[in-house]
């Protein structure tokens, strides 16, 4: 039976490790700027370079996922935040103690995952709404943007913050896993970064039939409004393999907590 007394305990501990550590602070500020700050770059220069589009490049202009654009480099900041919520205890040591003061491992995974998590989902939503509506208001001088209420978009933008939340429980299950820091963000580094730009050299058929269910490329379908359906999976097709991925790195990341020796 599960302890709820116990687990909120847990949850408030591991929140208070969290936000007390610079780099938290650090690292969601660093999330912030470059996820909007990148997406307005981003969006003026679709918005500027509009008129030079090809009629298929027109076709396929997506409003939304170009105006968040930029939280693809958030992606490290808040990838690194996840693995340091980890690793740092490893590094330190004091995951013995963390282990010690609570022997259910289960709980502190759980409690652990829900504070990463939502604190990802958090600061994602806040800075893809942000970078939304600013891009809409870049592409408004062209009467090319759209509005929340348009087919897709909300769910577009909400799944910036799905999204970034099964990447930093799926940085957090890395982390584990390996319990280096440099390990951890250079898994995720090739995971998250290096397989969808190799897999944008690949032939046509090797990206329908191998790409589109890489990590990155998988959640990232939840996110966009206009897909080419060659490509890339359905929205919610492909944040649910990217469900599956989380979930084999937290699945493991478990397994080897409760059974591996800490050291």
């Amino acid at each position: 039976m599960i302890d709820l007394g116990l687990f909120r305990d847990v949850l408030a501990s591991e929140w208070t490790k969290l936000r007390t550590v610079r780099s938290t602070y650090w690292s969601t500020l660093i999330a912030v700027v470059l996820g909007i700050g990148l997406s307005a770059a981003i969006a003026a220069a679709n918005e500027h370079a509009y008129p030079k589009f090809s009629a298929q490049d027109r076709l396929t202009f997506d409003p939304t996922s170009v105006s968040t654009a930029g939280l693809f480099f958030s992606q490290l900041a808040l990838g690194v935040l996840a693995i340091m919520a980890i690793s740092s205890e490893y590094s330190s040591g004091t995951i013995r103690t963390t282990l010690c003061a609570v022997p259910q491992r289960g709980y502190v995974l759980a409690a652990k995952a829900v504070i990463v998590g939502l604190t990802g989902m958090v600061v994602a939503l806040a800075t893809g709404f942000g970078a939304f509506f600013i891009g809409q208001a870049i592409f408004s001088g062209r009467h090319l943007n759209v509005t929340l209420s348009d087919p897709g978009v909300l769910r577009a933008v909400i799944g910036v913050g799905l999204y970034m939340a099964g990447l930093m429980l799926f940085a957090m299950g890395l982390a584990i896993i390996i319990r280096s820091t440099a390990g951890a963000i250079t898994t995720l580094v090739g995971l998250v970064f290096i397989l969808p730009a190799v897999s944008n050299a690949l032939p046509k058929n090797w990206q329908h039939d191998l790409a589109r269910y890489f990590p990155a490329n998988a959640g990232g379908a939840i996110t966009s409004v206009v897909r080419d359906p060659t490509n890339s999976l359905g929205p919610w097709t492909g944040f649910g393999v990217f469900a599956i991925w989380v979930a084999v790195a937290i699945g493991t990341g478990w397994y080897l907590l409760r059974h591996r020796d800490v050291q």
